[in-house]
């Protein structure tokens, strides 16, 4: 430095201090990282949201069980040091309610770290009332065959599993077969993973197609190496099949108007041409699957109903919002809001003694399945499919036609609860400091019947799980079989048969 002035000396000095000071600076700041006091900013908007937009939190619980689990969740918040930390702790408290339209979404940077965790459990599992089944596995445990039962990990059982599960996920009341349907493949791991975080290994406890019991210690895999699974687009369009001369086959994949839109279709349209055919070829047997079914767009399920009950049915006991609009204030009093109802939509309601708004019993939406009877309404046997993807509009679907005693039900208990739900319109709320995005329904619906206990869904008069691996790799519809075998023997709905056996 001996031929730099002194200019340039004090500069070259500066700059190797600050290179010194970089180098023992803190690491960078982690994008899931929240303070105690963030941590709680975020919880407690979120309770005060679901609590100030649900029209009832303890529909599916008691007051003082609500009360109690928000207690203990607060002592939790002590340990959050993150987003995922927080997730653990809110998320199960969301589960409790029972709406399945009651959402969390994890934040962009959550979901970031989950597409580069390590240490994921290895296997693919199928869920079923019946246990659990490995579906594919990889890595340390690709030697595990498709088809194996699962009976624990890490010494926990199945069922332990489940219930930590239906914690981590939304489900209307305490139905277990949406959540089954979410596990699914790798849904699994990727559940386990967010409520557990990485481990090194797992102990798996199981048994072969003989029945012999036995362990293997797998290795924790990455979550980049687990092969996507294939997307096949399949139609959003309602589709007639002829299984028969006189048995039809009619797959309703979704209610949605904005699907059936982009697809350039029609729902309204396709339904008139389904029934025309049904009509014009003497159908006296209709298998309706609703197996895929989510739900969709109001009033698409009751227009359904029409053609496969002639008579009106009252629907609802009441449809009500708390209010026309909702808003809370966080910790800093900003003011979070929405409008429940457009314009229309507000003068269809009423306002209730206790100040909520309810819904006139009037054309087009009111409180029933339809308001003239239909003429040309399909009279033969009906058989559905349905269980743990059968939600939202195709839950409330299945429970109209099982108060009505209209149909035999194959496959598993429908995910949508009996009693109605929370749904239609949404407020969506981003927690300032973890990003997750809550998405709270506003509008809830209660059925005019009580034939099962609170809380659960449609049940199958024939008990079907989802199909499990083929040892020859064939693809069995195992439900569908059942259905076609119902078809072809005598009952009613007043006097069902026998089950055939898958």
């Amino acid at each position: 430095m001996a031929n730099l002035n002194p200019g340039w000396k004090f500069l070259l000095l500066a700059l190797a201090a600050g290179t010194a000071a970089l180098s023992h600076a803190a690491p960078p700041r982690d994008a899931n990282a929240l303070t105690p006091a963030q941590a709680r900013e975020d919880f407690e908007l979120a309770v005060a949201a679901v609590e100030a937009g649900l029209p009832d939190v303890t529909w599916f619980q008691s007051r003082h069980d609500w009360q109690t689990a928000k207690q203990g969740a607060r002592k939790a918040l002590a340990a959050v040091k993150d987003g995922d930390g927080l997730f653990r702790v809110l998320r199960p408290l969301l589960s409790r309610i029972g709406e399945g339209h009651l959402s969390l979404q994890r934040s962009e940077a959550m979901r970031a770290a989950d597409r580069q965790a390590q240490g994921l459990l290895p296997i693919d599992i199928r869920w079923t009332e019946a246990g659990a089944w490995v579906m594919a596995s990889w890595d340390t445990a690709a030697s595990i065959a498709a088809g194996t039962r699962l009976l624990a990990i890490d010494g926990e059982p199945v069922d332990d599993l489940l219930r930590e599960a239906m914690s981590a996920l939304g489900h209307d009341g305490t139905i277990r077969t949406g959540v089954m349907r979410d596990l699914d493949g790798a849904g699994y791991a990727r559940v386990r993973h967010w409520m557990r975080g990485a481990a090194a290994r797992y102990r798996l406890r199981l048994q072969d197609d003989a029945g012999n019991m036995y362990e293997r210690v797998v290795e924790g895999m990455a979550a980049s190496a687990r092969p996507e699974p294939s997307k096949t687009a399949s139609s959003p369009l309602a589709a007639l099949e002829w299984l028969d001369g006189h048995t039809a086959r009619l797959v309703v994949p979704t209610f949605s108007n904005r699907r059936y839109r982009e697809a350039g279709a029609d729902y309204h349209a396709i339904l008139r041409a389904v029934f025309e055919s049904l009509r014009d070829r003497g159908a006296t047997d209709l298998i309706l699957d609703l197996r895929d079914n989510g739900g969709g767009s109001e009033g698409n399920e009751n227009e359904l109903f029409s053609l496969l009950v002639r008579e009106p049915l009252r629907k609802y006991a009441f449809v009500e919002a708390r209010g026309a609009t909702v808003s809370v204030r966080d910790a800093h009093g900003r003011r979070y809001a929405a409008e429940v109802f457009d314009t229309q939509e507000r003068k269809r309601q009423q306002r209730s003694p206790t100040g909520r708004l309810l819904r006139r019993n009037e054309p087009p939406e009111g409180l029933m399945s339809h308001w003239e009877p239909h003429p040309e309404a399909f009279t033969g046997r009906l058989i559905v499919l349905a269980g743990g993807n059968t939600f939202s509009g195709a839950a409330e679907l299945s429970s109209m036609l099982y108060h009505a005693r209209r149909a035999l039900f194959v496959g598993e208990e429908v995910a949508g609860a009996h009693a109605g739900n929370t749904s239609g319109y949404r407020w969506d709320v981003e927690l300032p400091n973890s990003h997750m995005r809550l998405h709270v329904p506003l509008l809830r619906f209660r059925f005019a019947w009580d034939e099962l206990p609170l809380g659960r869904g449609v049940p199958p008069h024939c008990a079907v799980p989802p199909g499990l691996p083929d040892p020859l790799g064939a693809a069995r519809d195992t439900v569908l079989g059942v259905a076609r075998a119902l078809a072809a023997r005598p009952w009613t709905p007043d006097d069902p048969p026998r089950c055939p056996e898958p």
